[in-house]
């Protein structure tokens, strides 16, 4: 596992050391980024259920403007300090549950333009953290949400703020593109 481009080009990322996370695959992680390069750029990003920091890190590497890591996993916090390697300008690091981290992140005045989800694919996390990131206001106009789960689960039961702008699939895994309309 690399970044695939930026100023960390070619960085080696350690993976968690569990069997709690699932990594990106690469030419998901290639795809996913050649969608949504455009947007991140100056971004304010959210790594929710981040894991290694992988999709997070290589936002950093493109030009994000920030990026806060949540993962309630401790070894998964531990794996992304070592993957930043002290390049942690404009970084924030949580330990917590999802649903603390949006509300907490709530509560100090967040707002992200760009927002990663790869939650475990056997849970609802994904329609509870769109819910929730929506309840708490804690999206841009405008914001991208990018989306990895199961192709065989559909995306259901989340706010119709949320706009599908792109879906592909990759085998076992489906990218969702949404954005963000809160008008």
């Amino acid at each position: 596992m690399q970044v695939i481009t930026g100023k960390f080009r070619g960085r080696k990322l350690k993976g968690v050391p569990s069997e709690l996370t699932r990594p990106t695959l690469g030419r998901v992680k290639e795809s996913l980024f050649d969608i949504i390069n455009n947007y991140i750029a100056g971004s304010d990003c959210l790594d929710l259920f981040a894991g290694s920091g992988a999709l997070g890190i290589e936002c950093l590497s493109r030009g994000a403007n920030s990026v806060v890591f949540v993962d309630s996993n401790i070894e998964s916090i531990r794996t992304i300090k070592q993957n930043l390697k002290n390049d942690i300008t404009n970084c924030q690091l949580l330990q917590a549950d999802y649903k603390d981290a949006i509300y907490k992140l709530s509560n100090m005045g967040k707002k992200f333009s760009l927002v990663l989800l790869d939650p475990p694919f056997n849970s609802d996390y994904l329609e509870e953290s769109l819910y929730l990131m929506h309840k708490k206001e804690l999206l841009q106009n405008g914001a991208m949400v990018i989306c990895e789960k199961a192709s065989k689960k559909v995306l259901q039961n989340y706010p119709q703020k949320y706009i599908i702008n792109k879906c592909r699939d990759y085998g076992t895994i489906s990218v969702v593109v949404l954005q963000y309309n809160k008008d």
